[in-house]
Protein backbone atom coordinates (compact mmCIF):
# COMPACT_ATOMS: atom_id res chain seq x y z
CA UNK A 1 0.00 0.00 0.00
CA UNK A 2 1.48 3.55 -0.63
CA UNK A 3 2.22 5.45 1.77
CA UNK A 4 0.57 8.76 0.76
CA UNK A 5 -2.55 7.65 2.02
CA UNK A 6 -1.75 6.83 5.41
CA UNK A 7 -1.76 10.36 6.50
CA UNK A 8 -2.82 12.80 4.27
CA UNK A 9 -6.17 11.43 4.03
CA UNK A 10 -6.27 11.68 7.52
CA UNK A 11 -5.27 15.61 7.64
CA UNK A 12 -7.39 16.51 4.47
CA UNK A 13 -10.48 14.08 5.22
CA UNK A 14 -10.53 12.95 9.22
CA UNK A 15 -9.83 16.30 10.22
CA UNK A 16 -12.22 18.06 7.54
CA UNK A 17 -15.60 16.15 8.23
CA UNK A 18 -14.74 16.28 12.76
CA UNK A 19 -14.01 20.14 12.50
CA UNK A 20 -17.33 20.65 10.30
CA UNK A 21 -19.32 19.08 12.70
CA UNK A 22 -17.75 20.77 15.71
CA UNK A 23 -18.56 24.13 13.91
CA UNK A 24 -21.08 26.45 14.97
CA UNK A 25 -22.13 29.65 12.76
CA UNK A 26 -19.42 31.76 11.03
CA UNK A 27 -17.84 34.13 13.03
CA UNK A 28 -15.72 37.30 12.23
CA UNK A 29 -12.13 37.88 13.49
CA UNK A 30 -10.19 35.42 15.92
CA UNK A 31 -11.79 32.21 15.28
CA UNK A 32 -12.56 29.64 17.72
CA UNK A 33 -13.82 26.56 16.56
CA UNK A 34 -14.07 24.43 20.30
CA UNK A 35 -17.24 27.12 22.31
CA UNK A 36 -18.44 23.93 23.41
CA UNK A 37 -15.26 23.43 25.30
CA UNK A 38 -14.52 24.05 28.67
CA UNK A 39 -12.42 28.20 29.00
CA UNK A 40 -9.00 28.35 28.40
CA UNK A 41 -6.95 26.92 31.21
CA UNK A 42 -4.39 29.39 33.10
CA UNK A 43 -1.53 29.01 31.53
CA UNK A 44 1.44 27.46 34.57
CA UNK A 45 3.02 30.06 36.44
CA UNK A 46 5.83 27.99 37.03
CA UNK A 47 7.89 24.90 35.93
CA UNK A 48 6.46 22.15 37.61
CA UNK A 49 9.10 19.08 39.61
CA UNK A 50 8.32 16.25 36.53
CA UNK A 51 10.48 17.95 34.48
CA UNK A 52 14.28 18.84 34.52
CA UNK A 53 16.30 20.63 32.52
CA UNK A 54 19.39 19.78 30.10
CA UNK A 55 21.22 21.45 27.63
CA UNK A 56 20.61 20.01 24.08
CA UNK A 57 18.85 23.36 22.77
CA UNK A 58 16.65 26.20 23.63
CA UNK A 59 14.29 24.08 23.84
CA UNK A 60 15.97 21.53 25.72
CA UNK A 61 13.34 20.47 28.99
CA UNK A 62 11.80 17.87 28.86
CA UNK A 63 10.33 15.00 31.18
CA UNK A 64 13.19 13.08 33.01
CA UNK A 65 10.91 10.36 33.54
CA UNK A 66 7.66 9.03 32.80
CA UNK A 67 6.96 6.59 35.88
CA UNK A 68 7.47 2.67 36.19
CA UNK A 69 4.43 2.00 33.84
CA UNK A 70 5.90 3.25 30.87
CA UNK A 71 9.09 2.06 28.86
CA UNK A 72 11.12 3.96 26.24
CA UNK A 73 10.34 2.67 23.05
CA UNK A 74 10.95 5.53 20.85
CA UNK A 75 13.53 9.06 20.61
CA UNK A 76 14.44 12.10 18.17
CA UNK A 77 16.29 14.45 19.23
CA UNK A 78 16.32 15.50 15.83
CA UNK A 79 19.99 16.29 16.40
CA UNK A 80 20.92 15.22 12.88
CA UNK A 81 20.82 17.41 9.46
CA UNK A 82 18.09 14.92 8.08
CA UNK A 83 14.85 12.69 8.94
CA UNK A 84 15.47 8.70 8.55
CA UNK A 85 13.22 7.72 6.07
CA UNK A 86 12.74 4.10 8.09
CA UNK A 87 11.40 6.02 11.07
CA UNK A 88 9.88 9.51 9.09
CA UNK A 89 7.17 9.73 6.14
CA UNK A 90 6.73 13.23 4.34
CA UNK A 91 3.96 14.05 2.07
CA UNK A 92 4.01 14.96 -0.86
CA UNK A 93 0.33 16.23 -1.15
CA UNK A 94 -2.36 18.61 -1.51
CA UNK A 95 -2.61 20.55 1.95
CA UNK A 96 -4.38 20.16 5.07
CA UNK A 97 -7.96 21.06 4.08
CA UNK A 98 -7.59 21.36 0.39
CA UNK A 99 -5.20 24.12 0.79
CA UNK A 100 -2.22 24.44 -0.90
CA UNK A 101 0.13 21.75 -1.14
CA UNK A 102 2.13 19.68 1.31
CA UNK A 103 5.84 19.08 0.10
CA UNK A 104 8.81 16.84 1.72
CA UNK A 105 11.28 20.37 1.03
CA UNK A 106 9.06 22.23 3.95
CA UNK A 107 10.67 19.94 6.27
CA UNK A 108 14.04 20.26 7.62
CA UNK A 109 16.40 19.41 10.55
CA UNK A 110 18.61 21.82 11.91
CA UNK A 111 20.08 23.97 14.92
CA UNK A 112 19.11 20.25 17.05
CA UNK A 113 15.22 20.90 15.84
CA UNK A 114 12.71 19.31 13.31
CA UNK A 115 11.52 22.48 11.12
CA UNK A 116 8.05 22.51 8.79
CA UNK A 117 7.67 25.85 7.43
CA UNK A 118 4.86 27.28 5.12
CA UNK A 119 5.79 29.70 2.37
CA UNK A 120 3.32 30.71 -0.21
CA UNK A 121 1.30 27.80 -1.02
CA UNK A 122 3.40 25.10 0.45
CA UNK A 123 3.70 24.09 3.76
CA UNK A 124 4.43 20.30 4.96
CA UNK A 125 3.45 17.35 7.07
CA UNK A 126 4.88 14.45 8.03
CA UNK A 127 4.11 10.71 10.35
CA UNK A 128 5.94 8.40 12.39
CA UNK A 129 6.40 4.63 11.10
CA UNK A 130 5.67 3.43 14.67
CA UNK A 131 1.91 2.27 15.33
CA UNK A 132 0.89 1.36 19.13
CA UNK A 133 -2.20 0.95 20.70
CA UNK A 134 -2.23 3.08 24.14
CA UNK A 135 1.48 4.66 25.42
CA UNK A 136 2.67 8.04 26.45
CA UNK A 137 3.64 10.72 23.42
CA UNK A 138 5.78 13.69 24.97
CA UNK A 139 7.21 16.36 22.85
CA UNK A 140 8.77 20.34 23.06
CA UNK A 141 7.37 22.36 20.19
CA UNK A 142 6.52 25.63 19.30
CA UNK A 143 4.80 27.81 16.47
CA UNK A 144 5.48 31.27 14.99
CA UNK A 145 3.00 33.59 14.75
CA UNK A 146 0.92 34.22 11.58
CA UNK A 147 -2.48 34.38 10.37
CA UNK A 148 -3.40 31.10 8.22
CA UNK A 149 -1.29 28.86 9.66
CA UNK A 150 -2.40 26.00 11.99
CA UNK A 151 -0.30 23.64 13.72
CA UNK A 152 -0.94 20.23 14.98
CA UNK A 153 0.47 17.35 16.61
CA UNK A 154 -1.84 14.39 16.77
CA UNK A 155 -2.23 10.66 16.77
CA UNK A 156 -4.15 9.33 13.92
CA UNK A 157 -6.11 6.03 13.44
CA UNK A 158 -3.67 3.17 11.29
CA UNK A 159 -7.12 2.06 9.94
CA UNK A 160 -7.55 5.79 8.53
CA UNK A 161 -11.04 5.64 9.84
CA UNK A 162 -11.88 8.63 12.05
CA UNK A 163 -15.31 7.78 12.12
CA UNK A 164 -14.84 3.88 13.80
CA UNK A 165 -11.50 4.75 15.08
CA UNK A 166 -11.00 8.50 16.36
CA UNK A 167 -8.47 11.00 16.61
CA UNK A 168 -6.26 12.66 19.54
CA UNK A 169 -5.26 16.02 18.57
CA UNK A 170 -2.40 16.65 21.48
CA UNK A 171 -1.55 20.06 20.50
CA UNK A 172 -3.27 22.18 17.93
CA UNK A 173 -2.30 26.20 17.91
CA UNK A 174 -4.65 27.60 15.20
CA UNK A 175 -5.11 31.16 16.39
CA UNK A 176 -2.26 33.48 14.24
CA UNK A 177 -1.41 34.76 17.83
CA UNK A 178 -0.74 31.39 19.05
CA UNK A 179 -2.62 32.38 22.42
CA UNK A 180 -4.29 28.97 22.92
CA UNK A 181 -3.29 25.02 22.85
CA UNK A 182 -6.14 22.50 22.22
CA UNK A 183 -6.08 19.00 22.60
CA UNK A 184 -9.26 17.36 21.59
CA UNK A 185 -10.60 13.74 21.28
CA UNK A 186 -12.47 12.87 18.22
CA UNK A 187 -14.77 9.93 18.48
CA UNK A 188 -17.45 7.60 17.39
CA UNK A 189 -19.93 8.40 13.99
CA UNK A 190 -21.13 11.53 15.43
CA UNK A 191 -18.43 13.06 15.12
CA UNK A 192 -18.30 14.12 18.51
CA UNK A 193 -15.76 15.90 20.76
CA UNK A 194 -14.11 15.84 23.79
CA UNK A 195 -10.75 18.21 25.33
CA UNK A 196 -9.57 21.04 26.83
CA UNK A 197 -8.23 24.10 25.47
CA UNK A 198 -5.24 26.25 27.59
CA UNK A 199 -4.31 30.14 27.33
CA UNK A 200 -0.35 31.17 27.03
CA UNK A 201 1.94 32.28 24.13
CA UNK A 202 2.52 29.06 22.33
CA UNK A 203 4.99 31.27 20.01
CA UNK A 204 7.51 30.13 22.58
CA UNK A 205 8.48 26.52 24.18
CA UNK A 206 5.96 24.51 25.51
CA UNK A 207 6.31 20.34 26.57
CA UNK A 208 3.46 18.59 25.80
CA UNK A 209 2.45 15.20 26.78
CA UNK A 210 -0.45 12.06 26.67
CA UNK A 211 -1.48 9.14 28.59
CA UNK A 212 -3.39 6.99 26.56
CA UNK A 213 -4.71 3.79 28.65
CA UNK A 214 -7.71 1.56 28.06
CA UNK A 215 -9.29 3.75 31.58
CA UNK A 216 -8.21 7.13 30.80
CA UNK A 217 -6.53 9.68 28.55
CA UNK A 218 -4.76 12.42 30.03
CA UNK A 219 -3.62 15.56 28.80
CA UNK A 220 -0.11 17.77 30.13
CA UNK A 221 1.29 21.13 29.02
CA UNK A 222 4.71 21.50 30.73
CA UNK A 223 4.21 19.04 33.29
CA UNK A 224 0.57 20.26 34.71
CA UNK A 225 -2.49 18.68 33.70
CA UNK A 226 -4.59 19.79 31.92
CA UNK A 227 -7.25 17.71 30.91
CA UNK A 228 -8.78 14.29 32.10
CA UNK A 229 -11.00 11.44 31.17
CA UNK A 230 -11.67 7.86 32.08
CA UNK A 231 -15.02 7.69 29.89
CA UNK A 232 -14.65 4.29 27.72
CA UNK A 233 -17.19 5.89 25.41
CA UNK A 234 -14.61 8.48 24.46
CA UNK A 235 -11.26 6.44 24.74
CA UNK A 236 -9.96 4.73 21.13
CA UNK A 237 -9.01 1.55 21.36
CA UNK A 238 -7.35 1.06 18.04
CA UNK A 239 -3.62 1.23 16.93
CA UNK A 240 -2.41 4.51 15.94
CA UNK A 241 0.45 6.42 14.65
CA UNK A 242 2.02 10.03 15.32
CA UNK A 243 1.35 12.84 12.61
CA UNK A 244 2.98 16.34 12.92
CA UNK A 245 1.90 19.38 10.34
CA UNK A 246 1.42 22.77 10.26
CA UNK A 247 -1.86 23.55 8.14
CA UNK A 248 -3.01 26.46 5.81
CA UNK A 249 -6.60 28.02 6.44
CA UNK A 250 -8.42 29.26 5.34
CA UNK A 251 -10.81 26.81 7.36
CA UNK A 252 -13.90 27.67 8.44
CA UNK A 253 -14.07 29.06 11.84
CA UNK A 254 -10.66 26.98 12.37
CA UNK A 255 -7.91 28.87 10.86
CA UNK A 256 -8.37 31.90 8.92
CA UNK A 257 -7.57 33.02 5.18
CA UNK A 258 -4.28 34.40 4.67
CA UNK A 259 -3.94 37.89 3.89
CA UNK A 260 -1.30 40.39 3.51
CA UNK A 261 -0.28 40.43 7.38
CA UNK A 262 1.03 36.42 6.90
CA UNK A 263 4.61 36.47 6.98
CA UNK A 264 6.52 35.39 4.32
CA UNK A 265 7.73 31.93 6.46
CA UNK A 266 6.16 30.75 9.43
CA UNK A 267 7.63 27.45 11.11
CA UNK A 268 6.19 24.96 13.76
CA UNK A 269 9.71 24.11 15.11
CA UNK A 270 9.96 20.48 17.26
CA UNK A 271 12.79 19.77 19.54
CA UNK A 272 12.40 16.34 20.56
CA UNK A 273 9.68 13.39 21.14
CA UNK A 274 9.53 10.63 22.91
CA UNK A 275 7.16 7.47 22.79
CA UNK A 276 7.05 5.41 25.20
CA UNK A 277 4.63 1.72 25.87
CA UNK A 278 3.30 0.16 28.92
CA UNK A 279 5.25 -2.28 31.17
Amino acid sequence: MSRFPRRVCCALLGAVAVLVAGCGSPVTGEPDLFEALPAPSPAPTAVPAPLIDDARSPGSRHPGTAGDEWRLVFSDDFDGTRLDPTVWNRYNSVGGFGNGFRRPEAITVEDGMLRITARGNVSGGMNHERSQRYGRWEFRARTDKGRGRGSAILLWPDSLDKEADGELDMMEVPREDRSQAHFVIHYSAQNKLAGNKVAGDFSQWHTFAMDWLPNRITWYVDGVKQFETTDRNVIPTSSMHLAIQLDMGPFEEWILAPDETTPAEVSLEVDWVRVYARR
